[in-house]
């Protein structure tokens, strides 16, 4: 619980109020976070001390970066409280701003649960989003759809055993050794009944997992590559974002490096690190638009995943994700030949629409997908990428 001259230390809009009058500031500080002593009669730090909504009583009690956005409400709303006002007219004016905190607070939720981030970091970049005037329930719908996309990322990795290629989602008889079920392999170790075991392999009627897909795993980084052209402006971009920020959790999990590859006629390259708040949000409101160079941007991931091999990550998943068409295949060959050559795999998406069979960017992907509009709502929809975590 931090006291008014910590948090006059620590929280600009604090300071700033205690220059103006720095006993209503530790009065109203104290209101919010239930310190000190009571506050003075028919003042507004008494009317917000009685209006405090009482699911937040804990929660300003020990957030102070929670309780200064509060603060900042509250003082800004109570300079404009007129002299002489009724205790009606200042409970009045401190709920409706009790109802502004309580919106955010909800967001806040959304953003620390979904970009798995602390509610001090949440609301450090509510307040930043809201100072800069860009759109936080944009920001909003990416944090609770990439929430969806890492629980679903979550799940297809319980699904995968140990030693075994594939995503496991039934059991069926064969004769794969790699993927025999434990209670078969044990029967090899026994020379009793040993040979019982290899008939069964044998005749193909041994216990085995049965998988689909494939998940052979790169140790190395995850590079993306992200289409901003106009086109992408919406849900398309929505989605991009909620999945590199899904795909940057789990990687972060397995100590991978995540690099996203803005792109339209021109790339940014930003290396994005789940846990750096401000590099998340940065990296969602980031969009460039214009036209689609696909070739470019392929070309541009290549050169990071070369920059990350020379600080010893090797290998990688570049994933590719338009709406658009580039004709430049030429362009593209080339890159995906030098993506080839040095091991990466490409993982291509595209939304709304459909790349020719002989492409490169279908042809030699690991994986190629086509997204609709609905599939773009969903969190499940990033499971056709598990096979790049």
């Amino acid at each position: 619980m931090g006291t008014f001259l910590q948090a006059r230390r620590r929280h600009l809009c604090v300071k700033e109020a205690s220059f103006e009058d720095a006993e209503k500031a530790g009065d109203l500080w104290n209101a919010i976070v239930g310190l000190g002593r009571d506050p003075p009669t028919r003042s507004f730090a008494e009317a917000v001390r009685d209006t405090v909504p009482a699911e937040y009583m804990a929660f300003l009690a020990l957030d102070e970066v929670g309780a200064a956005y509060a603060f900042g409400l509250l003082w800004k709303a109570g300079k404009h409280v007129p002299e002489g006002a009724s205790a009606f007219e200042m409970r009045s004016a401190a709920r409706e701003e009790w109802a502004t905190f309580d919106r955010k607070a909800k967001q806040v939720k959304h953003l620390s649960d979904g970009f798995g981030w602390d509610c001090s970091s949440a609301w450090a970049q509510v307040r930043q989003v809201d100072a800069t005037g860009d759109d936080m329930d944009r920001v909003e719908r990416i944090a609770r759809l990439a929430g969806r996309m890492f629980a679903s990322l979550r799940g297809a990795h319980a699904s995968k055993v140990h030693g075994v290629s594939g995503e496991v989602y039934s059991v069926e008889q064969g004769n794969d050794v790699a993927r025999l079920l434990p209670a078969e392999t044990v029967l090899l170790t026994d020379p009793q009944i040993e040979i019982v075991a290899l008939e069964r392999i044998a005749s193909r009627r041994a216990a085995q997992y049965a998988v689909r897909g494939t998940t052979k795993k790169s140790k190395g980084p995850l590079v993306l590559a992200l289409d901003e052209s106009g086109s992408m402006s919406g849900i398309r971009n929505e989605w991009a974002k909620a999945a590199a920020v899904a795909l940057a959790r789990v990687a972060a999990a397995e100590d991978r490096p995540v690099a996203v590859v803005h792109y339209a006629t021109s790339t940014v390259v930003q290396i994005v690190k789940p846990g750096d708040s401000a590099g998340v949000v940065k990296m969602i409101l980031h969009f460039l638009s214009g036209g689609t160079a696909i070739g470019l941007a392929l070309s541009v991931a290549v050169d990071q995943v070369k920059v990350l091999a020379q600080k010893g990550q090797h290998g990688a998943d570049i994933i590719l994700v338009t709406d658009g068409i580039d004709r430049n295949e030429e362009e593209q060959k080339k890159s995906v030949d030098a993506a080839s050559s040095i091991g990466v795999r490409l993982w291509t998406v595209v939304i709304e629409c459909s790349i020719a069979e002989d492409s490169p960017l279908r042809k030699r992907a690991a994986q190629y997908t086509e997204l609709n509009d609905k599939a773009m709502t969903e969190g499940s929809s990033i499971t056709l990428l598990a096979g790049a975590t």
